[in-house]
């Protein structure tokens, strides 16, 4: 265990370098350190990476920050997308699985190029501090574009600084809150926290105690600078000295953009049925600007807070991102406390980053597994069709040569398989029709021929011509001497119950003489 819980916050501007040194002893007692460092951004060059980078490397050699071995740094909520989401329950676990699914509906960019970080919120308090009771949760979701974290860390990587976390500027400036209150001091529930830095405003909404709202807003205390020096036609150097003399009465025009933007946030947060908020802490070095936070504060329709709500001469006004970060709840530990606090609201996108980078290792390393075993299996699976292939060929060309050899034995050498038998089949095809000629047991030839010769009338002579039997039907040209004869023909063989359907359907003289050609048709009847 540490005799001294250390940290630096430490929060890189455009415009200069800021950074606080939070010490506890195991006493108790606290030492807070404050340095700053302005950084020229006048000129082009001013903003080269590698001049700030050795800017940055100067400050923290020359203020001894370089001996700690836990640094907080923080990313804007502009590089962010930040949301606060309601749930039906409160199951971590199911909070865990459902979080970046949301995040990807939300999102317009690929999960893994996220380094997603997610804070659950503790019920909200009522005004006396009591929490109230609900049934589900809410979630406040923080996206960060993972080129954004990892530009952020080649920066400090530069300048020989390895983070131990890294926050959300916003989320520093709840930070300050949670420390006033655990220090005993009267935060109110319902705040309004506005950090107006050089080039952007921090804007932190709480309320019933927990961070519902995260925002940067694109205006700072170099655009006021800038109007100033429009309206006096004087250099920037002169409107900077110019504006610290200044009371807010006196550039309340000026202040109407950041106004706007922050009514329209407050509007738009309390017009989704929320609760409306009651103070306002207006910090950062734009608060050095002679009552601005009264100002600001009532036309917003906000009190401002005071010492009587904690925020006294001591609160660190100027230094309120910088101290937050000093103060990451994950970090320093409650007073007279060995551990860090699990409640404590603070996000760090590092860990997050470091956690989703080695799951996408495992996970690829997994993936790069799972091929190989598939090829395994395939090739496995391969080898044991082949093997089952061949033993199957071996098995038939076995059986082949064996059924070869009994054709041999009763066929004779030379004899296919199957020849033998399909001649078989004929000759029994053959023999069945010429049995078929003489069995008088069905509808033969032979028996209806048979039947209709003998119904022909006896004594009298006939000379079959042509003679067609189909099935049970006989077509027949024949000769005799006379008309009577073929009468008497027709008559003997219609009066036959054997015979049915008898017509003559020709009749004619022959060309000899005593001859009468005729055709006749008869039906054999079945027996």
């Amino acid at each position: 265990m540490a005799i001294v819980d250390e940290c630096v916050g430490l929060d890189v501007g455009q415009t200069g370098l800021k950074a606080v040194r939070f010490r506890r002893r195991l006493s108790g007692r606290e030492t807070v350190d404050y340095f700053q460092h302005p950084m020229p951004f006048s000129r082009p060059e001013d903003l080269e990476p590698a001049r700030r980078v050795q800017s940055l490397r100067s400050f923290i050699w020359q203020h001894g920050l370089y001996a700690t071995d836990r640094l907080v740094t923080a990313i804007p909520c502009q590089d962010l997308f930040v949301r606060t989401l309601s749930f039906p329950f409160k199951d971590s676990a199911k909070l865990a699985q459902v979080v970046p699914f949301e995040v990807e509906n939300l999102v317009p960019m690929p999960l893994e190029d996220l380094a997603v970080g997610s804070l659950v919120l503790p019920p909200e308090q009522s005004i006396e501090g009591v929490a109230r009771e609900v049934k589900g949760s809410e979630v406040l979701i923080t996206a960060a574009p993972r080129d954004k974290v990892a530009e952020h860390l080649r920066f400090l990587a530069q300048a020989d600084v390895e983070p131990s976390a890294i926050n959300v500027d916003a989320m520093a400036l709840f930070s300050v809150t949670q420390y006033l209150q655990e220090e005993g001091a009267n935060v109110p529930p319902d705040l309004a926290i506005i950090d107006v830095g050089a080039s952007k405003t921090t804007l932190c909404l709480v309320q019933g105690g927990r961070p519902v709202v995260l925002r940067t807003i694109l205006w700072g205390g170099n655009h006021l600078t800038h109007a100033l020096a429009i309206r006096h036609a004087c250099s920037f150097a002169d409107a900077e000295r110019h504006k610290r003399t200044l009371a807010v009465d006196q550039v309340h025009g000026l202040l109407e953009p950041i106004l706007r933007e922050l009514r329209i946030t407050l509007q738009a947060y309390q017009g989704s049925d929320r609760g409306r908020l009651t103070h306002s802490w207006i910090c950062g070095g734009g608060s050095k600007l002679h009552e601005i936070g009264d100002y600001v504060s009532r036309q917003l329709g906000l009190y401002p807070v005071g010492p009587r709500q904690g925020f006294g001469a001591d609160a660190p006004r100027a230094f309120s991102i910088a101290f937050g970060l000093a103060i990451h709840p994950k970090i320093i530990r409650p007073r007279w406390r060995f551990k860090s606090s699990p409640l404590g609201l603070a996000l760090d996108l590092k860990g997050v980053t470091e956690a989703t980078s080695s799951d996408t290792i495992t996970s690829k390393q997994d993936r790069r597994l799972a091929v190989i075993a598939v090829l395994v299996i395939a090739l496995l699976a391969v080898g044991d069709f082949t093997v089952h292939f061949m033993l199957q060929d071996q098995r038939v060309t076995r059986l082949k040569a064996a059924l070869q050899s009994r054709y041999e034995q009763f066929f004779g050498a030379g004899a296919a398989p199957g020849e033998e038998l399909d001649l078989a089949q004929y000759r029994i095809g053959q023999l069945d029709k010429s049995l078929g000629l003489v069995d008088t047991t069905d509808q033969t030839v032979l028996r209806t021929l048979s039947v209709f010769v003998k119904q022909l009338p006896p004594g009298t002579t006939v000379k079959v011509r042509e003679l067609t039997v189909d099935g049970a039907v006989i077509l027949m040209e024949g000769e005799t001497t006379s008309f009577d004869a073929v009468e008497r023909v027709k008559q003997t063989l219609a009066g036959s119950v054997q015979l049915a359907d008898v017509a003559v359907t020709e009749t004619r003289v022959g060309a000899a003489p005593n001859q009468v050609v005729f055709r006749m048709t008869v039906t054999v009847k079945p027996s």
